[in-house]
């Protein structure tokens, strides 16, 4: 697609870092949120393809950068509800909004949703926790809401002996995609996945879900789009030939997902 636009916003100029991409020439529908991990990095990349596909996109990064915390600590979810707003005024009246949340920020993108005053229609979550983790480096909390932290566990899921840190992700108030690397060398992505997957049943799966399992695939399948530019993987991750396979048979299912999209209610 031709004619996207693209907005670079920078604190403290804007309360987000990142870059907003309108696809031209026609009105957009669906907008989506994409929230990195761990490494800190803004999926500019995956934003990018996605308004290619006629998407409206917004890529932030959440730490590391000037203007926001130095590490994944102390992150306060209204810094996401914010950059909800700013998509939301990119599209419009009505149309759907989405998240999708890459590894640790599959965690945000999932909180967000359940506690964001703007409604959110659907969260994507690739290669996702089930748990609310601390902080990097540990001792502290990642994620606050109106100052105070949630409850966390320095341990990852899927099994969590601090209820309070497990997500309720039945309370995503729309329909979930999970995207599973069953060969994770990060984490335990597809373990964490099923039992997301096992909550939303056991709650009577209010707004359907879908989980997506690749066997074979690693931890760079939580990027989705089928070729990753240079340089964007972080430190220690590989881009295998199971990864490409696994992210070329997940994307279009993504996009689709997004498309199929209604406003709420």
């Amino acid at each position: 697609m031709t004619g996207i636009t693209v907005r670079t916003l920078r604190p403290p100029q804007d309360p987000v870092h990142g870059t907003l991409f309108v696809p031209g020439p026609a009105v957009p529908g669906a907008g989506v949120l994409l929230i990195g991990g761990s490494g800190g990095s803004e999926p500019s990349s995956v934003a990018e393809s996605l308004a290619e596909e006629g998407i409206t996109a917004l890529s932030v990064a959440y730490f590391a950068r000037p203007g926001l915390p130095a590490r994944l600590r102390g992150i306060a979810l209204e810094y996401f509800f914010a950059a909800l707003e700013i998509l939301d005024g990119q599209l419009r009246p009505g149309a759907p909004l989405a998240i999708l949340g890459m590894s640790r920020g599959s965690e945000a993108a999932m909180l967000t949703a359940i506690h964001a005053p703007v409604p959110v229609r659907a969260v994507l979550a690739t290669v996702p926790g089930n748990v609310v983790a601390g902080g990097l480096p540990p001792g502290a909390p990642a994620w606050l809401l109106g100052g105070e932290p949630l409850p966390y566990t320095e341990d990852t899921g899927p099994e969590c002996e601090n209820p309070g840190a497990v997500i309720a992700v039945e309370s995503v108030p729309g329909p979930v995609l999970l995207v599973a690397a069953g060969a994770d060398q990060v984490w335990p992505s597809a373990d964490m996945a099923r039992a997301l997957s096992s909550r939303l049943r056991e709650h009577g799966d209010p707004h359907g879900h879908t989980l997506l399992h690749y066997p074979e695939a690693g931890h760079s399948l939580g990027y989705l789009i089928p070729r990753l530019p240079p340089g964007l993987l972080p430190r220690g991750l590989t881009d295998r030939p199971a990864d490409q396979a696994a992210r070329a048979d997940a994307w279009p299912r993504a996009v689709r997902f997004i498309q199929s999209l209604t406003p709420p209610g």
